[in-house]
């Protein structure tokens, strides 16, 4: 027996690990674009579980990194870390995210909320900060808007989520 543990820990990978959790919640198909979108997150977070990567867009000239807490835009490169965000965006500050066309440039505008209200409540309007960022194609961008404004339903929708109780879960399995 001891020969064969041994023979198991001489393999090498074949491949990235996946993702070990989709945006709904289950074990995704693999893929090597999101195997590596997970690396890269994994690297801008430190290795931070709680933080969960959604969805990675390669552009011609940066990287839209989709997470279940923060959409990065990356400049490109081969080792991905915290210098290369070139516009970072959490869902907190996050108003919406829009398709926008300028002069025959498509863009992908996220709006900012405001920083702070007198009536505490944020709703488009001069003060927001707009920042856009240039996509090649309309049908590109309007997926990334897309993807951007589910991720964010989604940290919205864990966010009025009851956090679990291990003993319910206990107590349910005695039954």
């Amino acid at each position: 027996m001891a020969s064969l543990s041994n023979h198991r820990l001489s393999v090498q990978r074949v491949r990235k690990p996946r993702c070990c959790k989709g945006p709904q919640g289950l074990l995704p198909r693999f893929s090597s674009s999101q195997a590596d979108g997970q690396e890269q997150l994994f690297r801008l977070t430190d290795s931070i579980h709680s933080e969960f990567f959604i969805a990675v867009e390669p552009i011609d000239t940066y990287c839209v990194l989709i997470s279940s807490k923060v959409v990065y835009f990356l400049k490109p490169g081969e080792y991905v870390d915290r210098e290369a965000i070139f516009l970072e965006v959490k869902y907190d500050d996050l108003y919406h995210c829009l398709v926008s066309k300028d002069h025959g440039k498509v863009y992908v505008q996220l709006t900012k909320k405001a920083e702070s209200t007198s009536s505490g409540v944020a709703i488009p309007g001069p003060s927001h900060q707009k920042p856009m960022v240039h996509v090649k194609t309309e049908s590109l961008a309007i997926k990334i808007s897309q993807e951007i404004n589910y991720a964010k339903s989604l940290y919205y929708e864990q966010q009025l989520m009851l956090p679990p109780n291990e003993t319910e879960d206990y107590l349910l399995l005695d039954s």
